[in-house]
């Protein structure tokens, strides 16, 4: 019973913070890159990637490649068969494809 006077006086709050209750489930849970509430993907900006790898292999060649890809990306939405609506879905077919493309490769 002393427990439960020592608990009386705390707000909700404060018994969550002092861990009263254990490690909570959602401490356990695997961070999502996708908000489902906002529907917004986390950005990864330039100063959150470590480019440590990355320079030794010779980034200005990688970066010639990634240009390479934005023209050809520019070239075609600019192109005039390139219909407004169809942009969005033909960015993210783009993003999809050059990431399972790393998946299979960068093993």
């Amino acid at each position: 019973m002393k427990l439960d006077k020592q608990f009386s006086n705390m707000s909700l709050k404060q018994l969550l913070s002092e861990n009263v209750l254990g490690a909570l489930p959602s401490s356990k849970l695997m961070k999502m890159k996708w908000n489902p509430v906002t529907d917004k993907k986390s950005q990864v900006t330039e100063d959150t990637i470590n480019e440590e790898y990355v320079e030794s292999m010779n980034s200005i060649k990688l970066d010639r490649h990634l240009k390479d890809i934005e023209k050809l990306w520019k070239a075609w939405k600019n192109g005039p068969m390139t219909e407004r609506s169809d942009i969005k879905p033909a960015g993210d077919e783009l993003t999809h494809y050059i990431l399972l493309w790393m998946r299979k490769t960068f093993k």
